[in-house]
């Protein structure tokens, strides 16, 4: 069962950086009057090996093997920026969407980053060395927010609260809440155990940033450790590497 896979296109109003426990970096989206939330995972919610840093209020926790992987281009130029130009405001399903427009980490041509320089990067300072995601994605939505020259394209898995079988989270963000928004930002193959079910090729997250009045493109790409790109043609970790 592949994740609801589309694309995001909206200008930023609102964001909560990363702040403690299994949260991700959240975004609010206006698409021409219709809110959306963007739920971008930078931290895993899998149970991590024991290896701990201390940070943060209350002297919380970060599991170092729960941290994301994570690579940002700040002057992103590959030809799929074009297709994503195309694309509709609002959220645009699977269905809809150009051939063009369906990410692959492994399979794009040409590659859409060099994935084999993905770092392994915490969700909030650690070492007081602001490595972090919150430094690497926040100071560009701030840019991006209110920002009439600005916009974000989010490819993900598509949520609506209110349709049969969802499963809302109860915390509020916003005010108001989106019911409607967008997760999965992330590669979404090479998964094992109960993720498995969420296997499948050309339905890879990602995150894009487009500043129009400088034509600016900043581009961040996501994967969990635990993710192989070792693939079959279903996204499902080959057979001899289980």
């Amino acid at each position: 069962m592949p994740v609801n896979y589309g694309v995001l296109r909206g200008k930023v109003i609102n964001a909560i950086p990363y702040q403690s426990g299994t949260d991700h970096y959240q975004i609010e989206i206006d698409a021409n009057g219709t809110l959306y939330r963007i739920a971008v995972d930078v931290y895993s919610q899998l149970a991590g090996s024991g290896q701990q840093f201390r940070h943060g209020q209350n002297n919380q926790p970060l599991e170092t093997d729960r941290m994301v992987m994570f690579y940002q281009d700040t002057d992103y130029d590959h030809p799929v920026i074009n297709s994503i130009l195309n694309t509709q405001v609002g959220f645009t399903p699977k269905s809809n969407m150009d051939e063009k427009l369906l990410l692959d980490y492994k399979r794009y041509k040409p590659a859409l980053f060099p994935v084999a320089e993905m770092d392994v990067v915490p969700p909030k300072d650690v070492n007081g060395d602001h490595v972090d995601l919150n430094d690497k994605i926040d100071p560009w939505i701030q840019q991006a927010k209110n920002n009439e020259n600005a916009e974000v394209f989010a490819f993900g898995s598509g949520w609506d609260d209110n349709a049969p079988g969802a499963h809302p989270d109860n915390r509020h963000y916003f005010n108001p809440d989106p019911s409607l928004g967008i997760h999965d930002i992330h590669m979404n193959q090479g998964d094992t155990g109960m993720e498995t079910k969420y296997n499948g090729t050309w339905q890879d997250g990602a995150l894009f940033i487009h500043f129009k009045n400088a034509d600016k493109w900043v581009a961040s790409f996501f994967r969990f450790q635990n993710q192989t790109l070792d693939t079959d043609d279903n996204g499902n970790v080959n057979e001899e590497q289980q």
